[in-house]
């Protein structure tokens, strides 16, 4: 394995550790949207 293999494999575990933060971000996102609606009906109701 030379210098270049070693940068891509760098380059390819920060592209998929940025897309899990990514994913992971959006997946809360949606569980605090998710949560929030679902406390607001139980006070509405």
């Amino acid at each position: 394995m030379d210098g270049h293999d070693t940068d891509d494999l760098k380059q390819s575990t920060a592209d998929m550790t940025a897309f899990v933060q990514n994913l992971l971000q959006q997946m809360q996102t949606r569980f605090q949207t998710m949560s929030d609606s679902i406390v607001s009906k139980n006070i509405l109701s």
